[in-house]
């Protein structure tokens, strides 16, 4: 899905000062935490926001000649089968990318202080259920087939984008103190979008009125979210559709896949791999101060 010659590129991608990348591990709010930033940027008015920028994330690079991919994954029309890193190049500013690279392939320029960085962190628990529902009925390993065999490899480095662990780690170990990162849960959005929504709007030096606030938060609920994006023609227009990335969306939805055995199996894992790291995560909503 994603080539040598894609991630090569974007390692000395040239970094714009006022860009902004929206990172995470897959299924953690990515494109919900896009469209925050996408509405911050338009005050709040969809109208003003140009989908056609923004259809894939920014590494893939499987429309090129003789690529192979199953027919169950998206398909879009010739004019953005250019790799989106080639068609960033000419995007007006502010550019806005999404992506699942890990910190090591990232653009060197970021860690230069050049654009600015959205990370979202959710519980690994629930990526875990998210990550199955997403990859099952794609087939592309056999082992996303059953729910059990997907918990143990998820539990490994041999997972998409390696562990929830390293991904995420090596971010916050690294970075939660640069200046042009912000580092956001997924569980603190759901408990408190507006609060969110604000933090956006003043790391992105984009400060909105209450009435642009209430705009924002009202297009960024799960429920506008799957009606606007689940339509017939989200392909044509370069999005992807609520079908294909919008499923529950809830805070602890794990509960409904572990078993007791799987839980606290996972628990003692956590346990190890967050030793030492000042990381938290809620595997529940908290009650709001």
């Amino acid at each position: 899905m994603v080539s040598d010659r894609a991630l090569k590129a974007l390692k000395d991608y040239d970094v714009r000062d006022d860009d902004i990348w929206v990172t995470t591990y897959p299924k953690a709010g990515t494109h919900w935490a896009v469209e925050v930033v996408n509405l911050v940027l338009a005050d709040g008015h969809e109208e003003n926001i140009d989908r056609t920028k923004q259809p894939l994330p920014m590494e893939f690079d499987f429309h090129q000649p003789g690529s192979k991919m199953p027919d169950n994954i998206p398909r879009f029309p010739p004019e953005n089968r250019i790799p989106q890193y080639e068609q960033g190049k000419s995007w007006p500013s502010p550019r806005v990318f999404m992506t699942h690279l890990p910190e090591r392939m990232m653009p060197k320029q970021i860690y230069e202080g050049k654009g600015k960085v959205v990370f979202v962190l959710r519980n690994p628990k629930d990526i875990a259920v998210s990550m199955w529902h997403f990859l099952r009925p794609r087939k592309l390993n056999p082992k996303h087939e059953e729910w059990d065999t997907f918990f143990e490899l998820y539990c490994t480095e041999k997972i998409l984008n390696n562990s929830w662990f390293t991904f995420n780690l090596e971010f916050w170990n690294k970075h939660r103190d640069d200046k042009n990162f912000l580092f956001l849960k997924y569980e603190d959005m759901k408990r408190d979008l507006r609060t969110a929504v604000v933090q956006v709007a003043d790391f992105l030096g984009r400060p909105l009125s209450d009435e642009a606030i209430d705009r924002v938060v009202d297009k960024t609920t799960l429920d506008s979210m799957k009606q606007r994006f689940n339509t017939a023609d989200d392909n044509k227009s370069g999005k992807i559709g609520a079908q294909y990335i919008i499923r529950k969306g809830r805070v602890g939805d794990w509960k409904t896949q572990f078993t007791v055995a799987q839980n606290e199996a996972f628990d003692k894992l956590y346990r190890e791999k967050m030793e030492g790291s000042d990381l938290q995560m809620d595997f529940k909503i908290k009650p709001q101060l």
